[in-house]
This record gives structure tokens, sequence and C-alpha cells, in this order.
């Protein structure tokens, strides 16, 4: 089972939402605590969440997706709903060819979602580092590259020596649709003067850290979060910290988005089972 926050952060919807999900019926926690009324989610809920998601992206209102999942779509069906969807939209004027697209993605998504589970995980042993830091709320996820080009910026202009790993942590209680509080870190061996924002600081090390590549574009790493729910799940971890990411590949080194390389990480620790 997993508490709120680390279920958001899997799924990839904000705790706000899956709160919002609860109170309209169409996802409720697998179990909520009536001393603290915390909620509790389990991995077999993940398919479930997916689903609305891929139908809040087609268009569909929660009200809708409410009577859609009333009647226990398979995928099969759900792929021949988004298939006549798309024939509607390929009906409309040019400028909603960015929602046809879209489709085309969500099928194939859909298609693929069983081997997208097929991540491996491991787990290691990751050390201190001493670090450069720069932490900030950001819009969305998709505009922490403004992070890293501001402390590139002082590492070029300071004349810094870094060195990998370069770390992007994630601070948030669960997964934010904005207002995103960002971490971007790189190593240094060297002694380097702080700025009001750009600080120096040891990372804290992980005797337990859960790892798994992403190769492909980043709007598709919510599969790779999900693989790592059901790992933690099958293997009685829970998360215990940010979320942090490594971006070998990306736009400034690879023309195809197919080519991009995430390591995803997540530190964990075994539950006792009793």
């Amino acid at each position: 089972m997993f508490k709120i926050g680390d279920f958001s952060r899997l799924v990839r919807v904000s705790v706000r939402m899956l709160r919002h999900y609860d109170e309209i019926g169409i996802l409720k926690p697998k179990s909520i605590d009536h001393h603290t009324g915390y909620r509790s989610y389990s991995v077999d809920q993940i398919p479930k969440v997916n689903r609305i998601q891929v139908l809040k992206e087609m268009g569909f209102t929660l009200s809708e997706i409410g009577g859609l999942l009333n009647q226990d779509l398979d995928s099969r069906q759900l792929i021949s709903l988004l298939e006549s969807r798309k024939r509607q939209i390929s009906e409309v004027i040019e400028s909603e060819h960015v929602k046809l697209l879209k489709v085309e993605s969500l099928i194939k998504f859909i298609n693929k979602e069983d081997s997208n589970m097929k991540y491996e995980i491991t787990v290691k042993n990751i050390p201190m580092y001493k670090m450069l830091s720069l932490r900030g709320i950001i819009p969305a996820y998709n505009a922490e590259g403004v992070l890293w080009e501001e402390l590139g910026a002082f590492v070029e202009q300071h004349k810094v020596n870094v060195t990998d790993p370069s770390y992007a942590i994630y601070h948030d209680n669960g997964y934010k649709e904005s207002d995103v509080d960002v971490e971007v870190t790189m190593c240094i061996t060297e002694a380097v003067t702080e700025t009001e924002r750009i600080k120096v600081r040891e990372l804290e090390g992980a005797p337990e850290m859960a790892i798994v590549f992403h190769e492909g574009p980043f709007e598709e790493m919510t599969s790779a979060y999900n693989a790592l729910g059901v790992w933690m799940s099958s293997n009685h971890y829970d998360c215990m910290g940010p979320t942090r990411a490594i971006y070998h590949k990306g736009p400034w080194c690879e023309q195809d988005p197919a080519d991009y390389l995430t390591e995803i990480q997540i530190p964990v620790v075994k539950k006792e089972i009793k």
C-alpha cells in the first residue's frame, strides 16, 4: 500500500487531483485510516489512473469518465473508443490536427502499456556528494531548463570544475501540475563561493536507491514511474525521500526524442514484514 503522496509521485497525478477523484467517486482509496483520515492506494489501482488520464487527455469530462469506468472497459474496448474519437477529430478543421496526433500517441501508449512495465529496477548504495545547488519554484516540470541554464552560466562564468553526477531533485510531496519545487545540482571537488541563489551543500547518500532507466521522450516517463511503483509493492519497499533524475541524453545532444535517456532514482527502505 502507498501513502497518497507516494502514490501521487508514482502515477504522476497531483495529491489535490487524487483527492478530487475520491470526492467524485471515480477513484476511491484502497483504504482510509479511520483515526487519521489518511488515504492509502494499492499497486493494482495504477492501470485505472492511467485510464483516467488517457480519457482526460482525449477531452472527456470527469463525469463522462466516471460513466465509462463503470462499464469496466478493457484495453480493446478503450482503444475502440479512442479510434472512434480519432475519426471525429479527423473531420474537423486543421487547427484540430494537434488533437489527432494526441489520439495516435495515446493509442500507442495503451498498446505498449504492458511492455512499458518491463523496466529493469536495480538497487544501489549511492554515496554522499558535494554539490553546487540551485533550487527554485518553476511553473511546470518542462520549465526545468531555466534552472539548468542559470546554474550552467554560473559554472562557466566562475570556471568551476564540475563532475558527474548532475541531479535534478524534486522536493514536492507528490506530483504537481504547477509551482514545482525543483533543485538542480552539479557535483564539485573544489571550494566555490556561494551567492544568494547558488549554494554549496552536501547531497546525502542513500544506502538503498531504487533506480530505473527510461529511454524515450520525457513526456512518456510515467511508465517508468509506474514500473517503480509495481516493483516497490512486489518487493516490499517504501519511499524514503525526494525523487532524483539524471538526464544522460536529451535535446542538447539528441535530435530524436526516442534517443533521450533518463535515470530515475528514489531512495527506499525495506518494509518490516509482520
